[in-house]
């Protein structure tokens, strides 16, 4: 059953709002259901991001495509703070709200202006770059970046325990919030009955004997694809009729590729692409996996739990906010390729304790639904916003 969130329309605009990411493709995956509710709400909505899928969105009244490059080291960067200068001060807003590391670094600093004229500005850090037990020269480097553009800000939301641990009470910006991550569309993820299951597995070409073990990740350094790789060869000795299911893209798309064929594994491993439809991937799933290094969240993961899929993953500060040891899925140390392969093929076993760990899964999803996390930001969103900002209705 589709839940509607949307207030109800009101009659004229009520408040001028800059939203700024990576990418489209960042709005489209993790963002729609606010932009709907901003303009829903009666808001006039812009976008800044870049244009990497050719994506568009009917509920924003301007989208500005921009350049953000994924190194501060970019004279790029400066061609896209100046045009990002321009954007603000004809927009003359009253909130931006920026989201991911460099687009938000240059747009506090693009907005100075807005903010000594009364607009606001909010930053919403989807994991940071620092974290414990992390590289020393990611806390030389990032932790002074966030800690001086802090004064730069009125509030910074978070999406885990251990960031808002960081920056609350210890920078200087106004206030700091935590918000149950940016949501699972509950009404996507939906879990299958074995009848469906299998229907659903052959319409995709899955026998349904096949135990599909499902990653969703852009191909970045962060997520370790690479470590999954080498696992594979271990899981493949122990489950003949394994399929590794790799959803994303990304820039070391092509270096995994080459490693998955140096190791002859092309029979179990099947690289899917950007997927629109990763939710009926995620519904027939056995087993949902995550190696990463850093995460913030750890959306992929919620999504194939809402599925009511047991999970697999490395202990970071975003998958201990959901994952639980023992009773949702597993947690291994990171870089232990033995404990990895060990809780998947446990997994592989039991049938009934991968039916056990994905409805406590479902339970655990339901928390990090996309209502919950609407619903805080609208406190957010009223609390910097003066004007009324029209009906918080989430109508759960």
């Amino acid at each position: 059953m589709t839940t509607d969130f949307r207030p109800r329309k009101v009659s004229a605009p009520v408040s001028r709002i800059l939203y700024v990411a990576t990418s489209d493709i960042h709005l489209q995956t993790f963002h729609v259901p606010y932009l709907e509710w901003l303009a829903a709400g009666g808001h006039t909505v812009d976008i800044a991001a870049e244009r990497r899928g050719g994506l568009s969105f009917d509920c924003v009244n301007q989208a500005y495509w921009l350049q953000f490059p994924r190194t501060l080291a970019s004279f790029q960067n400066l061609r896209t703070l100046w045009r990002l200068q321009e954007i603000i001060k004809e927009g003359q807003y009253d909130l931006i709200h920026c989201h991911t590391p460099i687009p938000s670094a240059l747009t506090r600093i693009a907005g100075r202006n807005c903010r000594k004229r009364g607009g606001k500005l909010l930053y919403t850090a989807h994991g940071f770059h620092f974290y414990r037990d992390g590289p020393l020269r990611n806390w030389l480097t990032y932790y002074p970046v966030e800690w001086l553009l802090s004064s730069l800000t009125d509030a910074v939301v978070t999406i885990n325990h251990e960031d808002f641990g960081y920056v609350n009470g210890k920078m200087w910006h106004r206030e700091s919030f935590l918000i149950p991550g940016i949501g699972v569309q509950s009404e996507r993820f939906q879990m299958l009955t074995e009848e469906q299951n299998a229907r659903q597995r052959a319409a995709l070409g899955f026998p349904s004997d096949a135990f599909l073990v499902l990653y969703i990740a852009e191909f970045t350094r962060g997520k370790n694809h690479l470590f999954l790789v080498a696992a594979a060869e271990k899981l493949v000795l122990a489950i003949p009729k394994i399929k590794i299911l790799l959803a994303g893209r990304g820039q070391l798309l092509d270096d995994v590729k080459e490693e998955v064929d140096k190791r002859g594994l092309g029979q179990c491993v099947e690289f899917l692409g950007f997927r629109s439809d990763v939710e009926r991937f995620a519904a027939i799933s056995d087993v949902g996996v995550s190696t990463s290094q850093r995460e913030g969240l750890g959306i992929g993961l919620l999504e194939q739990m809402m599925c009511g899929v047991p999970v697999v993953a490395s202990e970071n500060k975003g998958h201990r906010e959901f994952v639980q040891h023992g009773s949702t899925g597993f947690l291994f140390p990171q870089g232990d390729c033995v404990a990895f392969v060990q809780s998947v093929v446990s997994l592989y076993r039991d049938a009934g304790l991968r039916t056990q760990m994905g409805e406590a899964a479902r339970a655990k999803a339901e928390e990090f639904s996309v209502r919950h996390s609407l619903k805080k930001m609208q406190e957010i969103y009223a609390a910097f916003l003066d004007r009324n900002l029209g009906s918080t209705d989430t109508r759960i």
